[in-house]
């Protein structure tokens, strides 16, 4: 099969995607939340894949101690708004790409219906990745789902019909991160396992992880599927 109406850049993928995915994902508009640990890697996938508008939601700036886990942190953007940093080094991997940019918090930006395909839930923060699964709910978009903390993370798609988040987190306040921090290694797994969910939702929704989430554990190298109890069938 030639390949010659995709650009040169992306034809490596086709080893896995079939065209007609590959046009499917260059027409996606994704709105990522959370640009630390995993947003930074996911937003370099995406755009690795062919995905050409996507939003990015942060108002935190780098930091020394974002040195040690963050694609794109490095001495020379300590104190630099994360998102704006992403957006220039997207633009050197794809400069056709449309990048929006918000630096406040989810909570404060008003989001037209139908304005976004997908929302991906990149932050630490158990009340905002609550607030993004209501959003998902309001607008009817599909959230992808990321969270991780020393050795451990969890990926899975949300739909607008499933609690699994709510039924997770419940009341909490704050997440396991706080105590076991992030390594250098577990963002970059997590958010490329949330990567491939991506591509299987596109590509085979029948594959992908969908009203689940998988439960990582590097330490023990098992993966645990935690299924919500409202999406299970009578």
């Amino acid at each position: 099969m030639s390949h010659s109406t995709i650009p040169e850049q992306f034809i490596e993928n086709l080893g896995i995607m079939t065209e007609e995915t590959y046009n499917k994902i260059i027409n996606c508009k994704i709105m990522i939340v959370g640009l630390g640990g995993l947003g930074g890697y996911l937003a370099n996938h995406l755009v690795r894949l062919g995905v050409d508008h996507l939003k990015l939601v942060d108002y935190d700036r780098y930091t020394l101690s974002n040195l040690n886990r963050q694609l794109f942190s490095s001495l020379e953007t300590v104190g630099k708004y994360k998102a704006e940093v992403i957006k220039e080094q997207i633009y050197k991997i794809n400069p056709k790409c449309t990048i929006e940019v918000a630096l406040k918090n989810i909570k404060d930006i008003d989001i037209p219906n139908k304005k976004y395909d997908y929302i991906i839930d990149a932050v630490d923060n158990l009340d905002t990745k609550k607030y993004i699964a209501s959003l998902g709910k309001k607008l009817n978009i599909p959230v992808l789902h990321g969270a991780c903390a020393g050795w451990y993370g969890q990926v899975g798609w949300i739909l607008p019909n499933c609690n699994l988040i709510e039924e997770i987190y419940g009341d909490a306040k704050k997440g396991i991160e706080e105590q076991l921090k992030n390594p250098s290694f577990t963002p970059a797994v997590v958010a490329s396992m949330m990567a491939s969910e991506f591509v299987k939702l596109i590509q085979d929704p029948k594959k992908a992880t969908v009203n689940r989430i998988l439960m990582i554990d590097l330490y023990n190298n098992t993966i645990i599927s935690n299924e919500s109890p409202s999406s299970k069938k009578e």
